[in-house]
């Protein structure tokens, strides 16, 4: 089978108007589900369900596939993250391996090819192993000399909302006070609410937030390979220096609560306090007045973990 140049396109050209709604997914690869005519979704979770596994036939005659994949993220935070796609012979022989990237958008790849004779072909969908949780939605058409063991599920079938992103919340919910997760091919940044961590105008851990540094603890094991630096923030109500020894005494004090309660080494850590720097949040309204929601948005945590030497 010869397959032409992978290429990302704008669109996923649409050939048959009708949906085909995979009901199961098989982990198996034993035992594939039938793919059906039209586009079929599914979602996949690198810590719980594993690959996901298709079959359908094609050939003899000019075969296009086209798959779609959005990101779901961590924490509802977007994340870079990719998912595989490959495509088989029947005797496990690949194909051809494909691979989309996405951050919190619907990124669409099409390949082509030609089959000099039927086949049974074998899709195989599978997240790269991470050390957090992450997953997705993904779509999968097949179209051209194509033909489906499975029942058609047709035009009139409307089609099931497998998006992650559902109301009153997604797969991944916050932990306490971490409320957002932010990764780059370099680092990873944690922001953890300072209001949820320390009482006003206070610098001691509360006692209920072991939850959330907990998590904190074991990311920072599983990603870090560098200097973790804690870094703390504070609104723009207070003198300028107070509000600078405080952020410095809380993030101090994240350092303090990660290497005597989680045993992490001290020399990883480098904590340093902004004040009311860096804001992410304007601290007044565009009339001038006090906005308290953006205040305290900026009253935070970062840790900031090197992802490579």
């Amino acid at each position: 089978m010869n397959f032409s140049q992978t290429k990302k396109i704008a669109a996923v050209t649409l050939l048959l108007t009708g949906y085909s709604i995979c009901r199961a997914q098989a982990h198996d690869p034993n035992n594939p589900v039938p793919l059906g005519p039209g586009v079929n979704k599914g979602n996949v979770d690198n810590k719980t369900n594993g690959p996901n596994y298709y079959y359908f036939y094609a050939g003899p005659g000019h075969l296009e596939m086209h798959y779609a994949f959005k990101s779901l993220g961590i924490l509802g935070s977007p994340m870079r993250e990719a998912l595989s796609f490959d495509l088989y012979q029947e005797n496990n022989k690949l194909i051809v391996h494909d691979a989309i990237v996405s951050v919190d958008k619907m990124e669409k790849l099409s390949r082509p090819g030609d089959l000099g004779t039927r086949h049974k072909l074998v899709i195989r969908v599978i997240a790269p192993q991470q050390a957090l949780r992450l997953g997705g939605y993904y779509e999968i058409e097949a179209t051209g000399a194509v033909s489906f063991a499975g029942e058609a599920a047709g035009a009139d079938v409307k089609p099931e909302n497998t998006d992650l992103y559902r109301p009153g919340g997604s797969l991944y919910t916050p932990v306490g006070a971490l409320t957002t997760v932010n990764e780059s091919p370099k680092e990873l940044r944690l922001t953890l609410a300072s209001d949820i961590l320390f009482d006003f105008d206070e610098a001691t851990i509360r006692p209920d937030a072991k939850a959330t540094l907990d998590r904190v603890a074991e990311i920072v094991r599983s990603k870090s390979h560098g200097i973790v630096g804690i870094w703390g923030f504070s609104d723009s109500m207070g003198a300028p220096d107070y509000n600078l020894r405080l952020s410095r005494a809380r993030a101090e004090s994240v350092e303090n609560w990660l290497i005597g309660h989680a045993g992490l080494r001290a020399a990883q850590f480098a904590a340093r306090g902004f004040g009311a720097t860096r804001f992410v949040s304007p601290n007044t309204k565009s009339d001038g007045g006090d906005d308290p929601v953006g205040r305290q948005k900026n009253r935070r945590v970062e840790i900031v973990i090197q992802k490579q030497d």
